[in-house]
């Protein structure tokens, strides 16, 4: 299931060309702002790589050549979605190294030229790979019933849903979509964590739950949904 995902997408002229623009960007952010504001690109890159990762099987009907075989639904849903952070992983390495690169012998060194420390940059990577990690999970989940790569609207409507209270007068309505926030689309400040702090801190306990909670839902739905033959 791994290499037909990394096959699946990469075979794809037209994304590959999004993600070679996309690494192009990354990289002229790295060595403009250094590694502290790099990988702004990076959520794009998983957006990309993880819309519709089961929707489009669905639709196709491959999905069901694949299930006529001696497979698992659990096994081909977690099968994308390490397909989706091996391809996402291979995007972030090849960026960095080229990043690197770019800095070591193309930027004029001066005093104040941008530095890529290695162990910074290894940081900003894990980061970015853990981020990346968690929307896959939540598209994930939303792939398994919503059509096509309506899972993306359903990750903005997540966002929208949990900070609009934030525009209320009303605390107690403030208070709950915090709350909400925290649980459901937990924030963790992983550089932090890469030294050493809050390694079980509230924040990493809450993210961990999170993603498994995303990755749970997401297989029971998808064992349950009924397959629709051909185009839906």
């Amino acid at each position: 299931m791994i290499r037909r995902f990394v096959r699946q997408k990469f075979g794809s002229g037209g994304l590959v060309a999004a993600l070679t623009v996309l690494a192009l960007l990354e990289i002229l952010n790295l060595s403009a702002n250094g590694v502290e504001r790099g990988f702004a690109m990076a959520n794009w890159a998983i957006f990309i790589l993880a819309a519709g990762s089961v929707s489009r099987d669905i639709s196709s009907g491959a999905l069901q050549m694949i299930l006529a075989r001696p497979i698992r639904r659990t096994r081909y849903l977690y099968g994308r979605y390490a397909g989706i952070l091996a391809s996402y992983a291979v995007f972030l390495v090849v960026t960095s190294v080229l990043a690197s690169l770019v800095v070591e012998f193309l930027v004029p060194r001066s005093p104040s030229a941008t530095e890529l420390p290695p162990d910074a940059l290894a940081a900003g990577l894990g980061a970015a790979f853990l981020s990346g990690a968690f929307q896959a999970a939540i598209l994930l989940f939303f792939s398994t019933f919503l059509p096509g790569i309506a899972d993306l609207l359903g990750l903005l409507l997540l966002y929208l849903i949990l900070n609009l209270p934030q525009l209320s007068q009303a605390p107690w309505l403030r208070t709950l979509a915090e709350n909400a926030r925290e649980n459901m689309l937990p924030s963790v400040e992983w550089s932090a964590v890469f030294r050493g702090d809050g390694v079980f801190g509230a924040a990493t306990g809450r993210w961990i739950f999170a993603l498994t909670v995303y990755l749970v839902l997401a297989a029971v739905v998808f064992s349950r949904r009924e397959l629709p033959y051909g185009q839906d």
